[in-house]
């Protein structure tokens, strides 16, 4: 049965009330700051966090379609959302009531244009589960094979596309009364959650994207990927092969059948690790109803509807994070940070560096459950991190931090004294042996050089700003500031040679690898007269002491 004009018009509207409503809670405390103090303000204002957040949730599962999925899209952004609102939307299930068996065998028929009894030889009317955009049967093929069935709502098509025109409106409304599309790139956020919806109702491009996950672990045979049965898979339904296991955060049976569950949680992690870093294909929605354990140990994933992908450039940005986070070496992350586009270019590193480290530490070293360690300093060192300006989520990794936030909390369910660090390192090191070669090396060296040049401007103009406003006190002896300047020139000079060896070497080091090793010769010739000027250049002149005392010299208030 199709939606009509009437209804679709109408849930249109309700979609759009609800975001109204919620805005107009919030901003009709700017009008009630007249006869109420600040300090009630705020306080009301974060009791709205929490009750706006509920309301969306309730309305969401009563009306279904897609305000579930944005429920969950928006319990990721966490530097959008305060705590309070990320609470109450991650308890948002992904389970709604299950549609009625006809209505199912309805779709399954239009599919195939046969009649259900001769599509499959058995079919279970029973749910197996059940979510916002379809539903899950047992079944069996002719040849006795046993599948699980995915099988689309009714209508969910027009459903989705109603609330995204709905959500989109919202958006432009958003742009029109605030100047949250100045901090935020509402619009790629909006894309990047189209997109995904749209893949998750193309199970053709599910089954594809299971296949390629199983091609990258068929070396791997700890790992199980079902099979895809393309006769019986159209846009609509999807079969796939019935694997049974236990679900991997069911501690009783995990034990009565005696698998380790430190030894899943090591597993499921190296196996994510490798799908992000090597493959750059990795499943993007690893809850508890996605993953099991066979009594063997093995792991098995299932439901691939959401999958990332991660271009070359972006995972060998990523591996070397990765490579500095192993090695804690948070400075360096802060700096990684920074080009992955988390942090403003024009921020100061001291000021992070220290949260990032307590931080990553903390949580990530040891593995530490959040209830265990939930201390108000960590809990300030967060919220800096995730809530306040300088730090924000791009719109491209918003579902690859919802996937590494729960495998975080699965890993520590599974083995609560984890250590992502430790786990991590081995591997890590084996997928890029080549980390510590010589031109790693000068890679390395040339990266913080660029880095230094795009963050010395901005300091430089902070400083300057503070001078204009008399903020800036200097106390240096007059001798003292004319050494200054000749180190200044001397580190100008070694920078600016630096460059040049980097440049020269690694232009050698191309031409040899590509056979023109007269040309990679002259190269290292030159590379070596360049090297000899810059240890010159490094040489600190000795100077006579001056004979009077100093001239003391103070700028400032």
């Amino acid at each position: 049965m199709k939606i009509s004009r009437r209804s679709g018009m109408l849930r249109f509207f309700m979609v759009i009330k609800l975001f109204v409503d919620i805005f107009w809670a919030f901003y009709s405390l700017k009008f009630k700051r007249i006869w109420h103090t600040n300090a009630w303000v705020e306080e009301k204002r974060q009791e709205l966090y929490k009750t706006q957040a509920r309301y969306f949730r309730d309305l969401s599962v009563q009306m279904g379609g897609l305000l579930i999925k944005l429920g969950q899209f928006l319990s990721t952004r966490v530097d959008l959302l305060p705590r309070s609102s990320i609470d109450e939307l991650a308890g948002l299930q992904d389970e709604v009531p299950a549609v009625e068996f006809a209505e199912i065998k309805g779709v399954i028929e239009a599919e195939f244009e046969l009649p259900l009894e001769e599509v499959f030889a058995q079919f279970d009317s029973e749910v197996l589960a059940s979510a916002s955009l379809g539903q899950v049967h047992r079944g069996q093929l002719s040849d006795g094979s046993k599948v699980a069935i995915k099988v689309q709502r009714p209508d969910i098509d027009e459903l989705v596309a109603i609330d995204l025109r709905a959500i989109y409106q919202v958006i432009k409304l958003i742009k029109i009364f605030t100047n949250w599309g100045q901090v935020i790139d509402l619009d790629a956020i909006f894309i990047e959650f189209k997109e995904t919806v749209q893949d998750e109702l193309d199970y053709v491009h599910e089954g594809h994207s299971a296949e390629t996950i199983a091609r990258n672990s068929q070396d791997d045979p700890d790992i199980i990927i079902p099979e895809i049965y393309w006769d019986y898979t159209t846009r609509r339904v999807l079969t796939m092969e019935y694997l049974e296991g236990i679900k991997i955060t069911d501690h009783k049976l995990l034990l009565q059948s005696g698998i380790n569950r430190q030894a899943i949680a090591a597993k499921l992690l190296q196996t994510y690790v490798k799908q992000m870093l090597i493959d750059g294909f990795y499943h993007a929605d690893p809850h508890p109803g996605n993953l099991f354990v066979t009594p063997e140990g093995k792991l098995i994933m299932v439901d691939f509807g959401m999958t990332g992908s991660i271009t070359p450039d972006l995972r060998e940005t990523l591996v070397e994070m990765v490579f500095a986070l192993v090695n804690r070496d948070y400075a360096q992350v802060t700096e990684y940070l920074k080009e992955l586009g988390f942090i403003r270019y024009d921020y100061d590193n001291q000021a992070l560096n220290r949260a990032i480290s307590i931080f990553l530490e903390e949580l990530v070293g040891s593995g530490q459950d959040l209830s265990s360690l939930d201390l108000q300093a960590l809990l300030r060192d967060l919220e800096t991190l995730l809530y306040e300006q300088p730090f924000q989520v791009p719109a491209n990794f918003t579902f690859l931090g919802r996937a590494l936030g729960t495998l975080y909390g699965i890993c520590i369910d599974l083995d609560p004294g984890i250590s992502f660090i430790d786990v991590a390192k081995p591997y890590v090191k084996q997928i890029a042996p080549e980390r510590d070669s010589i031109f790693r090396i000068v890679k390395d060296r040339s990266k913080l050089i660029g880095n230094a040049l795009l963050d010395i401007p901005p300091l430089m103009q902070k400083a300057l700003i503070r001078v204009e406003r008399g903020e800036l006190n200097l106390t240096d002896p007059l001798h003292n500031i004319n050494d200054a300047i000749e180190h200044n020139t001397r580190v100008t000079r070694t920078l600016v040679w630096s460059i040049v060896f980097g440049f020269s070497l690694l232009t050698s080091a191309y031409l040899l690898v590509n056979g023109l090793k007269d040309f990679a010769t002259y190269l290292l010739i030159f590379s070596i007269i360049i090297f000899l000027l810059l240890l010159k250049t490094t040489r600190k002149p000795t100077r006579k002491k001056a004979p009077h005392p100093p001239v003391m010299i103070k700028r400032g208030k």
